[in-house]
């Protein structure tokens, strides 16, 4: 069996590695299949493709794209045989997605700044969280120029404190184009840790509980769908993945797993990277696919 991790961000989103660093990590695990899944953008996909078949792992290019579903927003992975697959279409609504990205973040900084203790109003400038940035902004990088600043002790501290209550929520991309477009490219779209409670269709809070999962499911999948990740941290720590893993075989969706993996912004090891218990049979379901 080999191992594999098919969900991971590099510092052209928000993780800690660059992509040359995660192929490394890759090589020293025995990892053999790799695809980087950075947020709204394909920054990183040309050095890591060249890393990935210079080290002799097979690596091909992915995507994590945050979309609108009905009244909600989800995280839709999406896997690309080669970077020549992608369309111009594709890779300008990214672009675009990029652009948004920025624009929230003003506006985030400027509704924080507005709420931290009154010494600290205004010291966060946005330049100062872009600078921070390799690729496209996330609120990690809002979060760790406030741990700079001492506003809060740890960036964990921030998302509690400030970043999930004051968030900024900005128009995304609706599920059903974006599945579309990834499709045209004969990519596979895959849903992105569906119980994970944030972007996810599991949120009881939100209304949305585990009966709703099914309908939804075939819903997706009839808009062009492929697969579903169902081995994840979280779906671990509360006993689901064989709940998903049952209803991916059900809606005969290509079953896929990983660590969502993005080094220390969510507390995590190198030695954690290909380490989920799953099989490589996904592989052939994506290379199919492929055509």
């Amino acid at each position: 069996m080999r191992k594999s991790e098919i969900h991971m961000h590099s510092t052209y989103s928000d993780g800690e590695y660059s992509p040359v660093e995660l192929v490394a990590i890759a090589k020293k695990n025995d990892v053999s299949i790799l695809s980087l899944t950075d947020h709204d953008t394909f920054a990183g996909i040309d050095e890591f493709v060249a890393a990935g078949k210079a080290a002799g792992i097979t690596a091909f290019p992915g995507i994590e794209i945050t979309t609108r579903y009905h009244d909600f927003n989800v995280h839709l992975l999406a896997y690309f045989k080669s970077p020549e697959m992608l369309s111009e279409e594709l890779r300008t609504r990214v672009e675009a997605m990029a652009e948004t990205r920025e624009q929230r973040m003003r506006q985030l900084v400027d509704r924080i700044n507005e709420v931290v203790p009154e010494r600290f109003r205004g010291a966060i400038l946005f330049e100062n969280v872009k600078r921070a940035a390799e690729g496209v902004l996330a609120r990690p990088h809002l979060a760790r120029e406030m741990v700079r600043l001492g506003i809060v002790r740890t960036t964990g501290q921030a998302f509690e404190k400030y970043l999930v209550e004051y968030n900024v929520e900005r128009e995304n991309l609706d599920i059903e184009t974006a599945l579309r477009l990834i499709r045209e490219c004969r990519g596979i779209p895959v849903l992105a840790h569906p119980g994970e409670r944030t972007y996810s269709l599991y949120n009881p809070a939100r209304g949305r509980d585990y009966a709703d999962i099914p309908g939804q499911l075939q819903e997706l999948k009839a808009l062009g769908m492929l697969g579903l990740e169902c081995v994840y941290p979280y779906h671990e720590k509360i006993g689901k993945v064989d709940f998903y893993r049952s209803l991916a075989e059900k809606a005969g969706l290509i079953i896929t797993g990983s660590r969502d993996f993005h080094g220390f912004t969510t507390h995590q090891t190198p030695e954690l990277l290909g380490t989920t218990d799953i099989d490589d049979s996904f592989f052939n379901g994506f290379q199919q696919a492929w055509g």
